[in-house]
C-alpha cells in the first residue's frame, strides 16, 4: 500500500518507503515527546528498547542548534 501512495505522489521509493515514513515517524514523535522511548516502542510494537533507542540519537543539524546554542564564555552570565 505504501509502495502505491510514493509511487501516486510521484516519489522515489528512496525519498519514501515504509521504512522512512516509519523513522520519520519515530522521529518526530521523540521530538514532541522527548524521553518516551518506552511508548515510542509500543507504538512501533518493537519488543526491544535497544531497537527503538536507535531513533533517540540526535541528528547532525539537531547537534549543531545545540552547539550555536551554548554560551561562548563560561564566566558570563
Amino acid at each position: 500500500m505504501i509502495d502505491v501512495l510514493v509511487r501516486d505522489a510521484g516519489l522515489a521509493p528512496a525519498q519514501a518507503s515504509a521504512h522512512t515514513l516509519r523513522h520519520t515517524f519515530a522521529r518526530n514523535y521523540l521530538s514532541e515527546y522527548p524521553g518516551d522511548v518506552v511508548e515510542l516502542a509500543t507504538l512501533l510494537g518493537h519488543t526491544s528498547l535497544d531497537t527503538t533507542r536507535i531513533y533517540s540519537q540526535p541528528t547532525v543539524e539537531q547537534l549543531a542548534v545545540r552547539v550555536e546554542g551554548l554560551r561562548q564564555n563560561a564566566y558570563e552570565d
